[in-house]
């Protein structure tokens, strides 16, 4: 009777086990299958995540292939729920695993739906996402535990009934007593109260390893999490310098741009340089007539202009007389016909002509470094203008510099 008590009471250590056992896996699995809901539910917001081009993560047995989908799918921030998520603990007792479970749930719903998210609860999917939850934590079924059995070792003090039997033939009657016995339990151990310890320490190392085992799982699942979130890291990285190298590329071109405008002016000055050279090689110097060039009076040798209006120069008309915030070149009348300019000393002009230097300095001025927003604007050497027609013919430009 003994060895059948132990027997019961180790089959029954065993499904006790394995109902644990059982139940921590359906919890899991569980939470899980919330998590993953949760984040198809967030792939459907197409007005925050653009980007998505699959809103069911089919393949996905695993937070693994769940961190692929949102990566995939560029679902922002989800990475970091995920990982919030899987640390929350769910109890797996059997009075308080729903309510555990429920509390989690509705935690994964207020991180999504909550403050400026609660338009989200105004999807079409919203209430067919909450009742899959539901049926999720609904189909968690776990038994109730089996109530402790009885203590072995007071079932093994107690007396049993004191049978007598006949004094006919003792030993041989024992000795098939016994010898039945034996062959109906040949296959139970005969269990002492030290073999009972060593069972119970047996159990307990088990329970130990099972402990180690699932902590090296959990080791290498947070190696992979750090591998996984490296990877984003290196990821958001290179589209950084994609973006740095893009926007260097962008200002070569613009530079390119400025130098190309500058040749341009340069060949002009020097098409105005042979223009002039010729026109003084073909005119006799005994035919220029000596002329008295009369001195103008100080008010009205001074011109100011906006900008070179005609490109190559300024035409007579656009000249004024007095300076604003947007004259940006002074003009000095040396003869009727020749003048020189420079860049105005007003600052807000000087501020006026950065805004767009490219425009405003590129055909009129050369000069050999960029100038920045907040630079000030040095005449070096004035430039020089011709007088044809209506027009005021850059000869020379500008040299200029900036501090």
């Amino acid at each position: 009777m003994k060895k059948w008590v132990i027997l019961v009471v180790l089959l029954i250590c065993q499904i006790s086990v394995k109902a644990q056992g059982n139940a921590d896996k359906q919890i899991s699995e569980a939470k899980f299958q919330i998590v993953k809901e949760t984040v198809e539910f967030l792939a459907s917001d197409k007005e925050t995540f653009k980007d998505v081009k699959e809103k069911q993560c089919t393949n996905c047995k695993g937070y693994k292939d769940l961190l692929q989908f949102v990566e995939k799918n560029k679902i922002k921030k989800a990475d970091g729920l995920i990982a919030e998520w899987k640390k929350i603990k769910i109890d797996t007792s059997f009075d308080g695993w729903k309510n555990s479970i429920q509390k989690f749930k509705n935690q994964v719903v207020g991180d999504i739906t909550s403050g400026a998210k609660s338009k989200r609860k105004n999807f079409q999917n919203y209430s067919a996402y909450v009742g899959r939850l539901e049926s999720t934590i609904e189909k968690v079924s776990i038994a109730e535990p089996i109530e402790d059995v009885p203590d072995i070792q007071k079932i093994e003090e107690e007396p049993g009934p004191v049978v007598e039997s006949k004094v006919t033939e003792p030993e041989k009657v024992m000795s098939e007593k016994s010898s039945e016995s034996a062959s109906f339990f040949a296959f139970l151990p005969d269990l002492s109260k030290d073999m009972s310890y060593t069972i119970i320490l047996l159990l307990i190392a088990g329970i130990l390893f099972l402990l180690w085992v699932l902590r090296n799982k959990n080791q290498v699942i947070e190696r992979n999490e750090k591998t996984l979130n490296d990877h984003l890291h290196r990821s958001g990285s290179t589209e950084f310098q994609s973006k740095n190298l893009s926007n260097e590329l962008k200002s070569v071109k613009q530079k390119l741009k400025e130098a190309e405008a500058e040749i341009a002016i340069l060949q002009d000055n020097v098409r105005a340089e042979m223009e002039r050279n010729e026109r003084i090689s073909v005119v006799p110097e005994v035919e220029k007539p000596v002329e008295q060039v009369p001195v103008l009076p100080l008010e009205s040798s001074i011109k100011y202009a906006r900008y070179a209006d005609l490109g190559d120069g300024f035409s007579v008309q656009e000249l004024l007389n007095g300076e604003d915030s947007e004259t940006i070149f002074e003009i000095n009348l040396i003869t009727p016909a020749t003048a020189t300019f420079k860049i105005s000393g007003n600052q807000n002009a000087q501020r006026y002509a950065l805004s767009n230097s490219p425009y405003f300095l590129g055909r009129t001025s050369q000069y050999d470094t960029f100038p920045s927003g907040n630079s000030l604007i040095n005449t070096d050497i004035p430039g020089e203008l011709k007088l044809q027609g209506n027009k005021w013919l850059i000869v020379k430009p500008i040299q200029i510099s900036f501090s």
